[in-house]
């Protein structure tokens, strides 16, 4: 079968992640979440630390108007030298990705894959979202948090991911017209939308 990769953008609490690691081992493909955020440490020579402190949050300098450095080559160090700024942080990524995808078949779990592989001839992009009573209690369960703490976090978590996407793309995170296939995972479960998104790939891919 001819190399192709899954872009998986989700909501927080929608079931996103699990939906992806049993869509890869159905497929028989690898997963990449965390996993690419040790991967692009391994290929910078920065720690992973470094990666996951800036992981799906934009960059500083949004906030600040410093637009100067969303396109600068140049890193610049904030209290150690193992902190760089998350402009520089998000080119290492994107160059990760498209690494990964020019040696493999795989799924990538958001950090604006769908975007930073738009070109490829056989991407697969995918928003997942699900009903606001099941990501807060699905976000309460997995935290161990009651449900107002829950929707609190679950607000937090798609503003952030929001400000990320649309930070770093020129598309808008979560809109229907940016993606192939956006489905809610509470009208089938997190089994049965599986065993949809596996057979709407393999179709794709035929």
């Amino acid at each position: 079968m001819k190399r192709y990769i899954v872009s998986i953008g989700r909501q927080l609490g929608s079931g996103g992640k699990e939906i992806g690691e049993k869509l890869a081992k159905k497929l028989g493909i690898s997963f990449y979440d965390k996993k690419l955020l040790e991967e692009a440490a391994k290929e910078s020579g920065l720690d992973t630390a470094t990666f996951e402190g800036a992981d799906e949050k934009e960059s500083d300098s949004f906030f600040s108007n410093i637009f100067a450095l969303r396109h600068s080559v140049t890193s610049y160090f904030v209290g150690n030298e193992n902190c760089m700024d998350s402009d520089k942080l998000f080119q290492i990524q994107s160059e990760t990705i498209r690494n990964i995808a020019d040696r493999e078949s795989c799924i990538i779990i958001g950090r604006c894959s769908e975007y930073v592989l738009r070109e490829h001839p056989n991407l697969i992009s995918i928003f997942i979202t699900a009903d606001k009573e099941e990501r807060i209690a699905r976000i309460a369960m997995k935290e161990k948090v009651d449900s107002e703490k829950a929707k609190e976090m679950i607000e937090r978590g798609d503003k952030e991911r929001k400000s990320y996407h649309d930070y770093y793309s020129t598309t808008e995170w979560g809109m229907a017209h940016n993606y192939d296939l956006c489905i809610n995972s509470s009208l089938l479960g997190i089994d049965n939308t599986v065993e949809f998104l596996f057979e709407y790939i393999t179709h794709r891919l035929q």
